[in-house]
């Protein structure tokens, strides 16, 4: 006897699919599954993956067919994982999926990884489809981010708080130890997380980033970021802060601060307000040239230094 309740909601569970395994399971039996297709109610998606034609198609749908295909020990990976996560990394050609050692996948437009080393720490479920956790995913994805694609792939997914930098440096550690060569881990993840120790935020935008990076490399101090402080009775955050010498750098975005009028009116209220307690607001965008931030915070720590300076 068929148990259509276990049929729909595994369906259900699974974006519309079901294996043939599971429709087994329900009490269909290899006739009956060859019928709804045949009858168009469902269709093939991937060998042993059926999917119901009611439900529309969708690309976790897709990613999900393979992994299902792929068995038990199977997950999306890669640059698959990551635009499930939703990371800035750039889109595959194909699905990426990995599995345990010893495993074979051969399916058209899918890109067969195995990994012996998968921690449970590694894993996850991304709305409904399992897959690598953010942390893997990047660390997996680290060759297709050259430069500073990496540390802003990273630095993006912390601001939105789907990783930390520890748990970044734990997935990182937990694969350097467990590879059998002795050789180290050949991908640049350990510097990213030691160039942010020391309580280093992700910042409000890439942009944000770019300013310590700017100052850093001019040998300047480092201001604190996301500082906040009360004026006019609201508290604010700042995007940087000079807090004793009452210096601001706040990086302003034309999408967000031109084109918005509330948040116009607001950073102009917020101005007046910081300048008449004694603030000093530097306002850069993406067309400051690096050396006119370093001059600007150099003039206006000068500046403050002056105004501490005893009179006579």
């Amino acid at each position: 006897m068929v148990d259509e309740i276990a049929v729909v909601g595994t369906m259900r569970r699974q974006l519309g699919l079901i294996t043939r395994r599971q429709a087994l399971a329900a009490g269909l039996t290899v006739g009956r599954i060859r019928s709804r297709v045949r009858r168009g109610e469902w269709w093939v998606i991937r060998p042993q993956v059926y999917a119901s034609v009611s439900v529309a198609p969708t690309h976790a749908q897709a990613v999900l067919a393979v992994v299902l295909s792929g068995g038990a020990e199977a997950w999306a990976s890669h640059r698959t994982a990551a635009r499930l996560h939703g990371l800035d990394v750039p889109h595959p050609p194909s699905i990426d999926v990995v599995t345990t050692p010893g495993r074979s996948l051969r399916l058209d437009g899918v890109f067969h990884h195995r990994s012996r080393l998968l921690d449970p720490a590694d894993l996850t479920c991304i709305g409904g489809v399992p897959a690598t956790s953010v942390a893997r995913t990047i660390v997996d994805c680290a060759r297709w981010l050259p430069g500073r694609r990496l540390a802003s792939a990273v630095d993006d997914a912390c601001r939105r708080r789907l990783l930390t930098y520890d748990e970044l440096d734990a997935c990182h550690a937990r694969l350097d130890r467990g590879r059998r060569t002795g050789r180290r881990l050949v991908v640049p993840v350990r510097p990213v997380v030691a160039d942010r120790a020391g309580g280093r935020l992700p910042g409000g935008s890439n942009h944000e980033l770019d300013v310590l990076e700017v100052l850093a490399a001019a040998g300047r101090e480092l201001p604190v970021q996301q500082h906040r402080v009360v004026v006019g009775g609201r508290e604010r955050k700042l995007d940087f802060a000079f807090p004793d010498d009452l210096v601001a750098i706040e990086w302003d975005g034309f999408a967000e601060h031109g084109l918005i009028r509330s948040t116009f009116d607001d950073d102009r209220h917020r101005d007046n307000e910081l300048r008449l307690a004694g603030w000093i607001v530097i306002h850069i965008t993406s067309n400051t040239d690096p050396a006119d931030l370093v001059r600007w915070v150099d003039r206006a720590r000068a500046e403050a230094e002056h105004r501490r300076r005893p009179s006579g």
